[in-house]
């Protein structure tokens, strides 16, 4: 768990939808940190806000499915509850464990001071001695606090179908049954108020295990396309904001060209890929880009041994698409800073 910054305030944005804000307040929002979010991902992400369901995001990787999440911590300044997909993920990861060392201490305290076994038995399976994973921690954060935290689920599908399975009444009713304790989560008044439940997002590059049809189906689903490279430009303006037109611009040529020109190239670099270059072009305060400066970058844009040695046979290309003019692009990023300064 990751605590909001408790020296600022919190914004429900379930609240705020209530309250006629809608999209486009949301929209602002998200923009404010840095985030530009593509317009059918903002109509689900609203859905799945109003309507109280986790929102199942798909998508290559490097596309943005992890910053969505984390530009709504940050615009809304929410407590965040995370826990990353994998193989061995166990109930005490997901729901929950009982202490049984303070368990056996106890006991034996309790013993010593006079009191029966049976009374000390019953003290263990009480709050003290329960451990809550990061999932169900979250709906018990939602119960106690007015704050909705944020749940991510990153990499989906590398869940098991057993782990999958514990979430379905969780994510279902709000709540899950600890046996020997009783339920955990959103409940009574609270469970039918839907602003109150954990704001969950399951994302998935949807190339391991398939969620199940159960799982899917308490959730509201959307794909998020990797972006156009016209709005490819709008987020590196957003998300790297020192970057200067020029170094703007070449980035997006040199981006542009590897996708597009170079077939041999296979792992074309995402939007990922994109964010991190322009931000070590400006903390290493390039001008401009060459081969050279190409060529001592390829570690932000080459994933394989392969993919870099035909990324370095590719030099003299890039660098002439890099010079090359291209009103396309040229014209996305003057629109970029004529609306920074606009706003």
């Amino acid at each position: 768990m990751l605590m909001r910054d408790q020296n600022k305030e919190f914004v429900n944005p379930r609240r705020m939808i209530e309250c006629g804000g809608g999209d486009a307040a949301i929209e602002e929002a998200l923009a404010r940190v840095g985030y530009v979010i593509q317009g059918n991902l903002l109509v689900d992400l609203i859905h799945a806000l109003s309507s109280g369901k986790p929102l199942l995001v798909e998508g290559p990787r490097g596309g943005g499915k992890t910053a969505l999440a984390e530009a709504l911590v940050s615009a809304f300044n929410l407590t965040t509850f995370y826990l990353q997909g994998m193989e061995d993920l166990t109930i005490a990861d997901v729901l929950y464990s009982w202490d049984g060392e303070a368990q056996t201490q106890m006991v034996r305290q309790e013993l010593a001071a006079g009191a029966e076994l049976a009374q000390a038995q019953a003290k263990q399976f009480t709050r003290p001695y329960l451990i809550l994973g990061e999932v169900l921690g979250a709906f018990d954060y939602a119960a106690r606090y007015e704050d909705p935290p944020v749940l991510i689920i990153d990499e989906a599908d590398k869940l098991t179908p057993k782990i999958g399975d514990m979430l379905l009444q969780l994510l279902g009713r709000g709540s899950s049954h600890v046996p020997r304790y009783g339920n955990i989560g959103v409940l009574g008044v609270h469970c039918q108020d839907l602003a109150r439940w954990p704001i969950a997002f399951l994302l998935s590059n949807d190339d391991r295990h398939g969620l199940s049809p159960p799982l899917r189906s308490r959730c509201v689903f959307t794909w998020l396309d990797p972006p156009t490279p016209e709005e490819e430009v709008a987020i590196l303006r957003a998300r790297v904001p020192e970057a200067p037109p020029r170094l703007l611009r070449e980035t997006a040529k040199l981006i542009n060209c590897i996708r597009r020109d170079m077939p041999a190239v296979r792992d074309k670099p995402g939007l990922r890929e994109s964010i991190d270059l322009l931000t070590a072009l400006v903390r290493g305060r390039v001008e401009y880009l060459n081969a050279r400066l190409i060529q001592g970058h390829l570690c932000f844009l080459a994933k394989r041994n392969n993919e870099r040695r035909n990324l370095l046979q590719g030099l003299a290309r890039m660098e002439a698409a890099v010079r090359r003019a291209d009103l396309d692009i040229d014209s996305w990023v003057e629109s970029a800073f004529a609306e920074r300064r606009e706003s």
